[in-house]
């Protein structure tokens, strides 16, 4: 299993945090185009690919655009709507937001002709996992660089968020039809991690043994 995290950036010019996560390691890197990203990917082959941006658009819109006839379908998605009890959201249509919003759609049709894609919000996950940052989360079961960004260690969220998810440990918030935000179930979702971790610790040390 080779789960990919992407912390996707809204301009081409700014850094998009990478990681990949084979249930025993995490290896951070960083890309910028959408050529390099998809190089990347179909180098690596990742059975799911989880990203930090809207993926869809809310429901009855054609566009995010202020003057479109669509803008009554409104500036959030249930997904959105949902999520807030974790914290605040930006709007869709907010600018920043709208690029994001935008690259991640075309990058996501782009990735779903051939892989599984999902999204996430690393900062939720954060959350219910009850740690205060990116790097005591990831540091509590793996070996981290000490030189990995900040969009690196997010990515690197989201790749675990995708890790459960397979473990069965996720929940989908949102419209299945409109789009979902990927989410833990709960705080408890931590035991499967170091239950893992733990197990690999142990077929490690008896590989050492037998050398």
């Amino acid at each position: 299993m080779k789960i990919l995290g992407m912390d996707l950036s809204g301009k081409e010019e700014n850094p998009t945090g990478l990681c990949i996560f084979d249930e025993h390691n995490l290896d951070f890197l960083t890309e910028f185009t959408d050529d390099d990203i998809l190089d990347l990917i179909n180098k690596l082959r990742p059975s799911l690919i989880v990203i930090d941006a809207p993926l869809s658009l809310p429901k009855g819109r054609c566009c995010l655009e202020k003057n479109c006839k669509c803008a009554i379908g409104g500036h959030f998605r249930q997904a959105e709507r949902d999520i807030r009890k974790f914290g605040s959201v930006l709007p869709l249509t907010f600018y920043g937001m709208k690029m994001l919003t935008l690259r991640g759609i075309k990058l996501a049709n782009e990735l779903k002709k051939n892989y599984k894609v999902l999204e996430s919000h690393p900062h939720t996950t954060q959350k219910i996992l009850e740690f205060k940052d990116p790097v005591s989360c990831l540091k509590e079961f793996f070996s981290i660089s000490p030189n990995a960004t900040e969009h690196e260690l997010d990515a690197g969220i989201l790749a675990l968020t995708g890790w459960l998810y397979e473990k069965n440990c996720c929940i989908k918030l949102g419209d299945l039809d409109e789009g979902i935000i990927l989410i833990p179930n709960s705080v408890k979702c931590l035991e499967i991690i170091k239950e893992v971790i733990d197990k690999h610790k142990i077929i490690k040390i008896r590989l050492n043994l037998k050398k």
